[in-house]
C-alpha cells in the first residue's frame, strides 16, 4: 500500500536543497545497482540460459551451481 501524503507536506520535496540531496544519492546508488544488475546476468540469468541448451550433466551441474551461488549471494545480502 503507497503511503501519499498531504498536499501541504509535498512541497518540501520541491525544494533546491532536497532535490540536489535526491539527485546525489540517485547517482550514487545508480553505479551500485548497475553493477548488481551485471552480477546477477553473469550469475545467475546466463548460466541458466545455458543450461537450458546443454546436454551434459556436468555442464548442468556447474550452471546450477552458478545459479546457487548467486542466489545465495543475495539472500545474504538482503539479510544483512
Amino acid at each position: 500500500m503507497v503511503y501519499i501524503e498531504d498536499e501541504e507536506h509535498l512541497d518540501f520535496y520541491g525544494l533546491e536543497v532536497v532535490r540536489k540531496i535526491i539527485d546525489f544519492q540517485f547517482l550514487t546508488i545508480k553505479v551500485f545497482l548497475e553493477r548488481m544488475f551485471y552480477f546477477y546476468l553473469i550469475g545467475f540469468f546466463i548460466p541458466f540460459l545455458f543450461e537450458l541448451s546443454v546436454d551434459s550433466l556436468f555442464l548442468k551441474n556447474i550452471a546450477y551451481l552458478m545459479c546457487f551461488f548467486t542466489q545465495i549471494f543475495f539472500i545474504f545480502f538482503e539479510i544483512i
